[in-house]
C-alpha cells in the first residue's frame, strides 16, 4: 500500500518442475505422501497442501514450520508458497475450513471467493459421494503468476483477477470468472488429485472434467445465469473451432518429452474433452452420468487411472456400449459435420444424414467415422428421435403435424446442441429457421448453435457467407446474452478477416443495422431489476456497437468518460471496459497519456487490465506503439504482457502486422519470458494467425524455422494454416461479398 516492494514466492510443479525442486520420480503415475518442513523469517507466513502441524522458533530471526503428512499424490501437485500473506477463512457446512490467503490489506477481495468455495464443497461432496479427504482447503491470490489457477491438492493458486472481487470496482464478467475458475480448480480435488491420470497422454481427464463440472456446478449454484447456453459459446464451440484445423490433435494425444506436454494445455483437452463428456451425460443419462463417475473414484481413489476406466465405470453402470462409442472420439483428431437431407411427407418427416470429417480447408481424403449420438426435433413434433449413428449414413423419422399455412416448418439437427459436430442443411432448410429464430421458436442454445454452425460452415466453404449473413438479420430482435455474445465473436472475426477489403466500410454498416435494435433496448443504464445476464449483455452490444463505428455509441463513451475524470463514481463497473476501449477507439495521444496515467495509479489488478486493454483500440500506429512497448516494461506483470500483446494484434487498423513485428524485434525476450512453454507462448505464437496474405505466411514459416520453438511447434503450424485459410476465403468470397453488401 506504500508503495514499497515486496518479494512472494510460490511453486508451479506442473507438469514437470517439482523435479526443479527437489529430487523426486516426477511422474503423474508415481505417487508418494510428504511431509513438508520449511525455515522462513519469522514475520512470513507458510502455506502448503495440508494443515500446520508445529512452528518452532529459531534464534536468528527464522522459524521452522512442519507441516501435516499429505495422503498419497502425484508430485506435480505439491506446493508451498511464502510471504506476507493475510486470510480471511469460513467453514463449509460439512466442518472443513476454507480460506482465502492475499497479500497485506486485500483480505475483504476474496469474500465472494469464499462464499462460493464454501457453498461448492458440499455440492462436490454430495454429487461425487466421497467426502473432501483433506482437511482444510486454502485459495490463494498470487499477484504475478504464470497460469489462470493451479490446482494444488489443499492449496489452489490463483492470478489474482481469478479470486479477487471488489464489489465497487469489479464488472460482473469478473465475478463470474472468479466464480468458474473457483469451481474448476475445486472440482480437480476428486478428478486429477484424488484420482489421477497415469500418463500425461490423458490430460484431459483432469481438465476436461473440471470445465464440464464447473458448469455444472455454476449451474447449481447460480442457475439465473444460464451457464448450459454460455458453456456453449465458451467451451463447445472452442473446441470445435481448434478441431477444424488438418493440425488439432487426438484428445488422447501421445507424450514423449516436456515440450509435448505443455502443448496439450489447449481447447482440445479442455473444451472439446468437456463437451463430449457432456454429450456422454445426455446419451446415458444423468444420473447414471453420475453413478459411473462415483465408481470410477471409488475403485481408483489416491491411485491413478486411464480412460478406458472411466468408460469402463460408465458402461458397467448405464449398460450402453460406451467405450464403442468414445473412442472414436477421444481416439481420433476431428469430428463430422453431419449433412442433412429434410424430407416432408404428410404426417411425418425423414431427416436423411450422412458424416465426413469437418475441415475448416474442406479437405475430403479423410474417411474418418465417428459414433454418433444424434436427435432430432421439429416444429409441432410429437417428440424427438435419437440414435447412434454408427455408419456413414442414416435416417431418422419424427411425427410431425404440418402447422396451417407453413409447408416448410423447421427441422433441427441436434436440439440443445448438446453433440459435438456441425450440421449442414440445404439452403432452403437454412431459409426456413429465420421466422422461427425472429419468434422465438427455438430456445437460446438453438438460436446461439445455429448462427454458430453457418459462420463456420460459411469460413469452410460449405455454405456460402452471405448465407450466414442472411441468417445473421433473423437476431435483430434477440435478447440473449449467450446468444449475442456468440454472434458478436462470429461478427467480429469476419470484420478483421475483411479489415483491409475495399468492402470493409459497407460490413461495417451491416453490423451497425444488426445492433442498433438491441442496444437501443438495453440502453446504457441499467433498470430497476435487472440481473447478471442484462448487465453482460449492455457492455456486449454497446462494445460491438461501437467496435463498428456507431458515432453515437461512441460519441456516449466519450462523454461518459469525461464525466468519469471529473467523478469517477459516476462510471459503474459494469461499463468501464466499454468506455475505456471505445474513448480510446477514437482518442488522441492525450487519452492514451490519461489512460496510462490511470492505470500506474490503479491498485485493482482488473482495473489495470481494463486500461491497458483499452490502450490497444488506438487507430494511430504510433499510439499502438507506445502500448507494444509498454507491455514489456515493468508497467505490464509479466503474466499479462502475452494478452496485451495479442490484443494490439487484433486491432483491425494493420495490428497483426506491428504486433508481429514487435515481437520479431523482441523475440529473444519473449523468449526468455515465456519459451519454457505453457498458455502464454502457444497464444504469442498464435496471434500470426491472423495474417490474410501468402507473404505474410511465408515470413512467418522462415521465422520460426530459423528460431525454433519447441513448446508452440503445433501451433505453428496451425497458425500457418490458419493463414492459408484466410487467403483462399477471400478469393472464394471477395466478389460475392462485395455485390451482397453493396445491394
Amino acid at each position: 500500500p506504500k508503495g514499497e516492494t515486496r518479494t512472494l514466492a510460490v511453486t508451479q510443479f506442473e507438469a514437470t518442475d517439482a523435479r526443479r525442486a527437489f529430487p523426486c520420480w516426477d511422474e503423474p503415475g508415481l505417487k508418494a505422501t510428504f511431509e513438508l518442513a520449511m525455515v522462513i523469517p519469522s514475520h512470513l507466513t507458510a502455506v502448503s497442501n495440508t494443515p500446520v502441524a508445529r512452528e518452532t522458533s529459531r534464534r536468528n530471526g527464522t522459524k521452522r514450520v512442519l507441516f501435516r503428512e499429505t495422503p498419497r499424490m502425484s508430485t506435480y501437485l505439491l506446493a508451498f508458497v511464502v510471504g506476507e500473506l493475510e486470510s480471511i477463512e469460513g467453514k463449509s457446512s460439512d466442518g472443513t475450513l476454507v480460506r482465502v490467503w492475499t497479500t497485506p490489506g486485500r483480505t475483504e477481495l476474496g469474500r465472494f471467493a469464499l462464499d462460493v468455495a464454501t457453498r461448492l464443497l458440499p455440492y462436490y461432496n454430495d454429487y461425487f459421494g466421497i467426502p473432501y479427504p483433506l482437511k482444510k482447503l486454502d485459495h490463494l491470490a498470487i499477484p504475478d503468476f504464470a497460469a489462470g489457477a493451479m490446482e494444488n491438492w489443499g492449496a489452489i493458486t490463483y492470478r489474482e483477477t481469478a479470486l479477487l472481487f471488489d464489489p465497487k470496482n469489479s464488472a460482473p464478467g469478473t465475478r463470474q470468472r472468479i466464480a468458474e475458475v473457483v469451481a474448476h480448480e475445486m472440482a480437480h480435488m476428486w478428478f486429477g488429485d484424488l484420482v489421477t491420470m497415469a500418463w500425461w497422454n490423458d490430460l484431459w481427464l483432469n481438465e476436461s472434467f473440471a470445465s464440464w463440472m464447473a458448469t455444472k456446478a455454476m449451474d447449481h449454484l447460480f442457475p439465473e445465469w444460464e451457464m448450459w447456453t454460455q458453456f456453449i459459446m465458451d467451451d463447445v464451440n472452442a473446441g470445435l473451432s481448434l478441431d477444424g484445423l488438418e493440425n488439432s490433435h487426438p484428445i488422447e494425444a501421445d507424450v514423449r518429452n516436456p515440450a509435448e506436454v505443455s502443448q496439450l494445455f489447449d481447447a482440445i483437452s479442455y473444451s472439446k474433452g468437456a463437451s463430449i463428456l457432456r454429450m456422454l451425460e445426455q446419451f446415458v443419462g444423468e444420473e447414471q452420468f453420475r453413478q459411473g463417475l462415483h465408481r470410477y473414484l471409488s475403485a481408483h481413489m489416491f491411485e491413478n487411472a486411464r480412460t478406458q476406466d472411466l468408460w469402463g465405470a460408465m458402461e458397467k453402470v448405464s449398460g450402453q456400449p460406451v467405450t464403442a462409442i468414445m473412442d472414436s472420439w477421444v481416439s481420433q483428431t476431428g469430428y463430422p459435420v453431419i449433412h442433412a437431407d429434410i424430407r416432408r411427407m404428410s404426417g411425418r418427416v425423414e431427416a436423411h444424414l450422412s458424416q465426413q470429417r469437418f475441415l475448416y480447408s474442406g479437405a475430403s481424403q479423410y474417411t474418418t467415422l465417428w459414433r454418433v449420438p444424434i436427435r432430432v426435433s421439429a416444429k409441432e413434433a410429437s417428440g424427438t428421435d435419437s440414435t447412434v449413428m454408427e455408419g456413414r449414413e442414416t435416417t431418422m423419422h419424427l411425427e410431425q403435424a404440418l402447422p396451417k399455412g407453413d409447408n416448410n416448418p423447421w427441422v433441427k439437427i441436434n436440439p440443445g446442441h448438446t453433440g459435438f459436430y456441425r450440421v449442414q442443411y440445404a439452403d432452403k432448410e437454412w431459409d426456413g429457421f429465420i421466422p422461427a429464430i425472429e419468434a422465438f421458436e427455438l430456445p437460446p442454445a438453438d438460436r446461439l448453435g445455429l448462427q454458430s454452425d453457418a459462420y463456420a460452415l460459411a469460413r469452410a466453404g460449405l455454405i456460402p457467407a452471405m448465407q450466414f449473413l442472411r441468417l445473421a438479420q433473423a437476431y435483430k430482435n434477440e435478447y440473449n446474452y449467450g446468444v449475442w455474445a456468440d454472434l458478436s465473436t462470429n461478427l467480429r472475426q469476419l470484420d478483421f478477416l475483411i479489415s483491409l477489403e475495399p468492402y470493409y466500410r459497407q460490413f461495417q454498416v451491416f453490423g451497425r443495422d444488426l445492433l442498433r435494435p438491441i442496444a437501443r433496448k438495453v440502453g446504457w443504464d441499467a433498470a430497476p431489476g435487472e440481473g447478471h445476464l442484462d448487465a453482460l449483455l449492455r457492455s456486449t452490444v454497446l462494445g460491438q456497437l461501437g467496435a463498428f463505428g456507431d458515432t453515437e455509441t461512441l460519441a456516449e463513451a466519450q462523454d461518459r468518460f469525461q464525466r468519469f475524470l471529473d467523478r469517477p463514481s459516476s462510471l459503474i463497473p459494469d461499463l468501464r471496459g466499454v468506455v475505456y476501449a471505445l474513448t480510446a477507439q477514437t482518442g488522441d495521444p492525450s487519452i492514451h497519456h490519461t489512460l496510462r496515467r490511470l492505470a500506474r495509479e490503479a491498485t485493482l489488478q482488473e482495473e489495470k487490465s481494463r486500461l491497458h486493454g483499452a490502450m490497444t483500440r488506438f487507430t494511430q500506429r504510433s499510439l499502438l506503439e507506445q502500448t507494444l512497448e509498454m507491455s514489456l516494461s515493468p508497467e505490464v506483470r509479466p503474466q499479462d504482457t502475452v494478452a496485451l500483446v495479442g490484443a494490439v494484434a487484433s486491432n483491425p487498423h494493420g495490428g497483426t502486422a506491428l504486433t508481429w513485428e514487435y515481437v520479431k524485434a523482441n523475440w529473444p525476450e519473449f523468449n526468455r519470458r515465456y519459451g519454457a512453454g505453457g498458455f502464454a507462448m502457444m497464444r504469442l505464437v498464435g496471434i500470426t494467425g491472423g495474417f490474410t496474405t501468402l507473404a505474410a505466411r511465408r515470413d512467418v514459416d522462415e521465422f520460426f524455422k530459423s528460431h525454433p520453438t519447441p513448446a508452440a511447434t503445433r501451433t505453428i503450424q496451425q497458425s500457418l494454416e490458419r493463414i492459408g485459410l484466410n487467403v483462399r476465403w477471400l478469393e472464394r468470397n471477395r466478389a460475392d461479398l462485395a455485390r451482397w453488401l453493396a445491394g
